[in-house]
């Protein structure tokens, strides 16, 4: 059985009750949620989440509600042990999981394809513990950040003593996790071995690229606005990432 588990806490700083915000007129939590309805291996579908809004949201739109203990609340919990409990959660309850897709509750760009495409990779390779959506770095990349000193001025971020070139096509390439899809066997929450900090992911995890820059989940007002921007002009992004894929872009 593969299940989709998308968390969605309640407590949020930066947006009161971000995960069921309306956008597009549909609260936040909807677009994991029929990403999942529509994704053809999904077999089942859960929120973790300690928000009563959003479990009466969750249930309304075809999911189940796993319900987070008071203890995975708090702003300072690492995400890897409130995937592990959702993880645990289900596979007592329901026999035969075998593969999870994460989601998470405060982003609009997935949908069935990616993460059936997801799984279809755990299916067609055994030896892999794990897979995630991933964008190649580009004006972003980790030679480029910069941290400010105790003086109040920037310097390279880490090594101070770095001297890398203006060129960025000149950098070994980099990837960020795009905010998409983590998907990966039961086992994998058991051990502290995956690549950090996404410690639940097995030691086996290959990437799924997709376009830079693809995802993105909401923290600010000005995200809503960037997925608002997404979501109307869906049709028309698919066919550019579709033609960036083929041109090998």
């Amino acid at each position: 059985m593969n299940v989709a588990i998308i968390t969605a806490r309640a407590g949020s700083k930066s947006i009161i009750n971000k995960n069921i915000l309306e956008v597009k007129g549909k609260p936040l939590i909807y677009y994991p949620i029929k990403a999942s309805l529509d994704a053809l291996k999904i077999d089942k579908i859960f929120v973790s989440t300690d928000g009563e809004g959003i479990a009466a949201a969750a249930e309304k739109y075809g999911a189940t509600v796993i319900p987070r203990p008071d203890e995975l609340g708090a702003d300072s919990i690492n995400h890897g042990d409130v995937i592990k409990h959702a993880v645990e959660w289900v596979d007592e309850r329901y026999d035969n999981l075998e593969n999870v897709v994460l989601l998470l509750g405060n982003t609009v760009y997935i949908d069935g394809s990616i993460i059936d495409k997801c799984l279809q990779k755990l299916d067609d390779e055994n030896e892999l513990d794990s897979c995630m959506t991933v964008w190649e770095a580009q004006d972003d990349h980790p030679l480029r950040a910069m941290e400010i000193a105790e003086n109040g001025l920037l310097r390279p971020y880490g090594n101070v003593e770095r001297n890398v070139s203006t060129e960025r096509q000149s950098y070994q390439k980099a990837y960020y996790y795009d905010q998409g899809v983590w998907a990966f066997r039961k086992y994998t929450v058991q051990s502290h071995d995956g690549p950090n900090p996404w410690w639940w992911m097995g030691k086996k995890s290959a990437p799924i690229i997709r376009t830079w820059v693809t995802g993105r989940d909401i923290h600010t007002y000005f995200d809503v606005g960037i997925s608002e921007w997404w979501l109307e002009g869906l049709d028309k992004i698919k066919e550019a990432l579709k033609k960036s894929s083929e041109n090998g872009l």
